[in-house]
């Protein structure tokens, strides 16, 4: 899975998935929340595609409600869902796989 690599810079802490006891109570992230939570997203920059960049990374970030793709140089892109109980946020990406950040 390449976005998490893409998402280091932005992800303070990650830890194994097996954190998380409860996740009933999960629900999609808003993009407010979502930059709130992740250090660095004032940094980024608005391109015409519609994505985000940060100046010397050529890759790009679109964060919205519940999700962040990243897209990369060679023009795929790729996904997560992020998910908060408003105070743990999770991302879980294609096959169901959630890391902690």
């Amino acid at each position: 899975m390449r976005i998490l690599p893409a998402l280091a810079g932005f992800l303070s802490l990650m830890l194994p998935a097996t954190a998380f006891a409860q996740t009933a109570n999960m629900r999609a992230a808003s993009e407010t929340e979502i930059r709130q939570h992740l250090p660095g997203t004032a940094e980024l920059k608005e391109s015409s595609n519609g994505y985000e960049y940060r100046e010397g990374n050529e890759n790009g970030y679109k964060i919205e409600n519940g999700q962040v793709c990243v897209l990369f140089p060679n023009k795929s892109k790729d996904c997560v869902s992020v998910k908060t109980d408003g105070k743990t946020f999770q991302m879980i990406d294609r096959k169901g796989g959630r890391t902690r950040f």
